[in-house]
């Protein structure tokens, strides 16, 4: 007994330690742009006391001949955490190799062809994520896209209850092969900014769509914040609650779609997993990637997936391991007809790397049939994740994987849609895992990318928090001055896109949660310095919260960061705005006799241009005034010289209250500048809105 113990301690002693060789964060990586001009952050692991160097030198193919060489030492800390600071470079300079090493790493890290340019972080919920693919003129678009100036690293989407040192994610560098997976604005923006600077531009890309605000704050922040408290309050009780909540979940869920009233397992029934099925009448679909961007666009519903394989020599007879990698949402797998696994449909199932064993008795010589069907309840679906996850091996890792990545069958079984979804499926329970969980997504996606050394951040997002506009119009504040703070690169360019129009227009005066988003969002850009907001009023769709048109988003954001950061002064960053300096509205009454009541006027910041109407319209349309009795009514106006608009109703005595663009989709609203771009809608006013005190 005393010597098998000495042997045990003998084994521990000489175990590695925890990070016995030195680690970065996926975010640094082959193609990855470094931020110009200023001191560059590099961070990682390494055995606690590890000298690591980092040396930055050209790389090869570097042909400018720039003999820029800079190396940083320093020690990992008790907790294995280092970090240093590459001096400052400028642009340019061809491309350049990282050599990353250890004291105690045998191998040196190498990271190749790295450029320095400007570093943006880009952000928010579907309408960031919204692929290239998807966009406006896609297939010219992703044609011509090759440019290795324009690199984009995306982080997986992935939820965490405390700040993660690292997320999955690659660099990629603009090309037909990749752009169309690219997201849209973050694209057309760094494409705009790269025609205007001639610099490289790197995009760190982390969002997620139907995501809230408060997901992408720190906890920390948020417990600081009043508003906050019932968001976190509903969020604790939850997660307390998670446990039995997520068992009677999973129960009902089964019976769902195991009963008339779901989508029952039909398939099975029809030999969709046996080996002898006839799928030659189904279509092919290369996996892994989600079916939306495959065939299978906007749908939602059961599809069954199949392939067959060649059992290699060796194999017959023996347990099988089947890597199938993440599959949103649910999954039944089987082998030969035999059931292998599964796992329920459910909102934290869908990044789960599905591994299952397969028994050796369904393991023979000749061909083995592989058919998955996935269910999928909500926005993406199918088998997803990267094609070295997808294999087939032995269970005692004997011999090499099989690889699964490819062709495989398909059918869509079962469509669930507002018109044939049989019934409800059982609600989520809310969990630390949920994608809307407070700080879960900044833990997740950008906790680990937080100290890299950027120039700023584009934000898309706000139609999820639409119903709580009031609040989030203390949360954006909130979260803006949280992520600076944690950059720690002081109060850095902050620029985001103001809701689109969408929904059906009206010609009532309404007071609608969009119109009261659109104003949280104007004030956030009053009142917190450093940002710019990109109005898309007249770009939007009435059915589609998910309008296609994101060159133009690209580009007016692109606006204000050269008008401001790059400081070009030939360019116009926005459309007409009420003032954005601490004066008050401009509004003065004068009496007229034409119109026979008085007229109330406001005076617009145009930056640098004039005020005019949208392409040949005659009339100004889309105000709305009222008196001190609060009734709006529809108002006509008239533009007097470049930046006042006068604004009068007959049915309105004394006027003194004006709104502007106030409702979900302002089509005709359209009062621009001389380049085209919309005014913000606007209120004079600060009365109770229907989101007022939702929490």
């Amino acid at each position: 007994m005393i010597r098998t113990l000495i042997t045990l301690l003998a084994l521990l002693l000489a175990a590695p330690a925890a990070f016995a060789e030195v680690t970065l964060p996926s975010v640094f990586g082959d193609h990855m742009v470094l931020q110009r001009d200023k001191e560059v952050r590099i961070w990682g692991k390494a055995e606690p006391g590890e000298m690591v160097t980092v040396q930055c030198s050209p790389g090869p193919g570097n042909t400018v001949g720039d003999p820029f060489v800079d190396k940083k030492s320093t020690k990992a800390d008790p907790n294995g955490n280092w970090e240093v600071r590459l001096t400052s470079h400028g642009a340019g300079g061809g491309s350049w190799l990282l050599k990353i090493s250890g004291s105690k790493t045998p191998k040196p890290i190498q990271i190749k062809d790295v450029l320095f340019g400007e570093v943006w972080v880009a952000s928010g919920q579907s309408n960031m994520s919204w692929t290239v693919a998807n966009s406006n003129n896609a297939k010219e678009e992703i044609a011509n896209s090759a440019n290795d100036q324009i690199r984009m690293w995306t982080a997986e989407r992935t939820v965490k209850t405390e700040p993660a040192f690292d997320v999955k994610g690659s660099w990629a560098v603009a090309s037909p092969k990749t752009t169309g997976n690219f997201s849209a604005v973050a694209y057309f923006y760094a494409r705009k900014l790269q025609e205007e600077l001639d610099v490289p531009i790197g995009i760190l890309h982390s969002s997620w769509g139907g995501t809230p605000i408060e997901a992408w704050t720190s906890r920390g922040k948020l417990d600081t914040i009043d508003w906050a408290k019932p968001i976190l309050k509903r969020y604790d009780a939850a997660v307390k609650a998670f446990p039995k909540a997520k068992a009677e979940h999973d129960k009902a869920m089964k019976r769902w779609l195991d009963t008339r009233n779901g989508p029952r397992n039909s398939g099975e029934k029809a030999g969709y997993a046996k080996p002898g099925f006839d799928d030659s009448k189904w279509k092919a679909m290369e996996l892994p990637q989600q079916w939306e961007k495959a065939g299978l666009p906007n749908k939602d519903g059961v599809v069954w997936f199949r392939k067959t394989v060649d059992v290699p020599q060796g194999w017959a007879g023996q347990q099988l391991k089947l890597s199938l990698g993440p599959i949103d949402d649910g999954d039944t797998t089987y082998v030969n007809a035999a059931k292998v696994g599964e796992m329920v449909a459910y909102a934290g199932n869908w990044n789960k790397p599905r591994n299952y064993t397969v028994p050796a008795k369904l393991v023979k010589e000749g061909r083995l049939t592989i058919a998955v069907r996935v269910i999928d309840l909500a926005g993406d679906g199918g088998i997803w994740g990267k094609p070295d996850e997808l294999t087939l091996s032995r269970a005692d890792a004997q011999g090499e994987p099989l690889s699964l990545a490819g062709e495989w069958k398909y059918l869509l079984a079962q469509e669930l849609n507002a018109k044939n979804r049989p019934t409800r499926q059982p609600a989520t329970p809310y969990g630390p895992e949920h994608p809307h969980s407070p700080a879960g997504l900044f833990n997740g996606m950008l906790a680990p990318i937080v100290p890299y050394t950027i120039r700023g951040a584009i934000w898309y997002q706000g139609e999820h928090n639409a119903p709580r506009a009031q609040q989030y119009g203390k949360l954006f504040p909130g979260m803006i001055e949280d992520w600076r703070k944690r950059w720690g690169q002081g109060d850095f360019p902050f620029l985001f896109v103001q809701l689109a129009n969408y929904r059906q227009p009206t010609d009532k005066v309404v007071d609608t949660d969009w119109a009261h988003m659109r104003d949280a969002q104007l004030k956030t850009l009053r009142d917190v310095k450093n940002t710019g907001m990109a109005v898309t009023i007249d770009i939007g769709e009435a059915n589609d919260i998910h309008p296609r048109n994101k060159q133009d988003v690209g580009k007016r954001l692109a606006r204000w960061a050269l008008a401001d950061t790059y400081d070009k002064k030939d360019v116009v960053k926005s459309g007409p705005s009420l003032p954005l300096d601490d004066r008050p509205y401009r509004l003065d009454v004068f009496g007229n006799k034409k119109p026979k009541h008085k007229q109330i006027g406001i005076l617009f910041e145009t930056f640098g241009s004039k005020l005019a109407i949208r392409g040949n319209e005659k009339e100004l349309q889309g105000f709305a005034i009222a008196g001190k009795d609060k009734r709006f009514f529809h108002a006509q106006a008239v533009i007097d010289g470049d930046s006042t608009v006068w604004v009068w109703s007959d049915k309105v005595k004394d006027p003194v209250f004006i709104r502007y663009a106030w409702e979900d989709n302002p089509d005709e609203a359209n009062l621009v500048n001389q380049e085209g771009l919309p005014a913000s809608p606007f209120r004079t006013d600060s009365f109770k809105g229907p989101t007022d005190g939702r929490w």
